[in-house]
């Protein structure tokens, strides 16, 4: 789709009206021009968003009186907002692209309650007496029923330290019990062999991270994500760059195959094996976005090796040869398949 433009960047989605598949999951693609700001808005979905490129900055805002958070993002850094914490994202000196999950099929942030929509459908009275001005004021102030949801202000240029000395109400915010920002950076790969890595963030190593589980993958030429599936979990993909082959399983009989180039999304039902591969020479990038924490997964190759050969050769129906030459150990990230990596049967 092509994206939806506004005075302080560009908004694209993927839900369930433009992704029937996508049943539990959606996710949005917002681009801010240096000053742009997703305003201040909620939602009760979770979101969990990692940056693509350039810097921003984002506050979140927790219930209670005063409780809130800023950090200043980079690329690959992440973040988690939980249900109907307050929050903004604003775009620095050179601007940023975010890519954000939510855990709902039918999300769209364009309908989300918002600062500019919730103040200023109000009568210009409830708005005065609520927020101690004069009717009068606002009406000469606040256009009626407004959702800016994209404006365009200055493009900041406090440090954090400025930031958190000129806030609206005067005094510090009160600190939050566990962040809402995790740098990838700073995390070991969990899977890294020939044919690929991927980090995985989740509540074991992101705490506050409770509902939502994310993972950047590099797939290397012809890498393969294992056949696998999640046992409590729906998986939504999103390609940053490359090209992919996704296949997803559903049930008997039930098998779609499909390509993913740069800014496309699939999408894996909890219980489906599903497998991506990587397509030519370049390798590709990936984000994973999961709508649990912690991510539990099934790799099929373990599976197997949890019975004996004869059980496996029974529910293949096939010959005991054969499962002689199944590798049982084969990785998460397994290489493209050439001379010394695959096995021919005799």
């Amino acid at each position: 789709m092509e994206p939806i433009k506004f005075p302080g960047g560009t908004y694209k989605y993927s839900n369930i009206q433009n992704f029937p598949g996508s049943a539990k999951m959606s996710g949005t693609l917002i681009t801010l021009y240096p000053g742009g700001l997703r305003e201040l808005h909620w939602h009760t979905e979770i979101e969990w968003a990692i940056v693509l490129n350039g810097t921003c900055r984002a506050t979140v805002v927790e219930a209670g009186t005063g409780i809130s958070e800023t950090w200043d993002y980079g690329v690959s850094d992440v973040w988690y907002f939980r249900s109907n914490e307050g929050h903004m994202v604003q775009g620095l000196a050179n601007g940023c692209t975010y890519l954000a999950g939510y855990t709902s099929g039918e999300f769209d942030d364009l309908a989300a309650p918002s600062a500019s929509s919730s103040l200023s459908i109000i009568p210009a009275e409830a708005f005065g007496q609520a927020l101690g001005v004069s009717p009068a004021a606002v009406s000469a102030s606040i256009a009626p029923n407004t959702n800016t949801f994209m404006p365009l202000g200055p493009v900041p240029n406090t440090t954090l330290e400025e930031f958190s000395r000129s806030l609206a109400g005067g005094s510090a915010a009160v600190p939050v019990l566990q962040t809402h920002r995790l740098q990838l950076n700073n995390l070991a790969k969990k899977v890294d062999t020939a044919g690929g890595w991927f980090k995985i963030v989740d509540s074991t190593n992101f705490p506050i991270s409770t509902g939502f589980t994310g993972a950047l993958v590099y797939f290397a030429p012809g890498g393969l994500r294992q056949y696998h599936w999640h046992t409590t979990v729906n998986e939504w993909q999103y390609v940053i760059n490359g090209t992919i082959e996704a296949g997803v399983n559903t049930g008997p009989g039930q098998f779609e195959r499909s390509w993913l180039g740069a800014g496309d999304a699939g999408y894996a039902p909890m219980q489906s094996t599903h497998y991506l591969r990587a397509i030519g020479d370049a390798g590709a990038w990936v984000v994973l976005q999961f709508d649990g924490s912690p991510l539990q997964t099934i790799h099929l190759p373990d599976f197997l090796s949890q019975v004996p050969k004869q059980i496996v050769a029974t529910s293949l129906n096939t010959s005991l040869a054969f499962t002689n030459l199944i590798n049982y150990k084969s990785p998460a990230m397994v290489p493209a398949v050439n001379s010394s990596t695959s096995k021919a049967q005799n």
